[in-house]
């Protein structure tokens, strides 16, 4: 568990192989995960990106 100071940061490869796995998602799993990780951090930043991107609202 990470406590509100931590700042975590993806390197290059890892948030490439994030981007590639939402892209394999349908939408409505895209919006899952954004959801199951509160919006924060940068898994949820790559989920906002992607769901940007392909036009998703919750």
């Amino acid at each position: 568990m990470t406590s509100a100071e931590t700042t975590i940061v993806l390197d290059d490869a890892t948030a490439s192989a994030i981007r590639l796995m939402l892209s394999k998602l349908d939408e409505q799993d895209v919006a899952v995960v954004f959801e199951m990780v509160g919006g924060t951090g940068p898994i949820g930043d790559l989920a906002a990106e992607a769901m940007k991107d392909r036009n998703i609202d919750l």
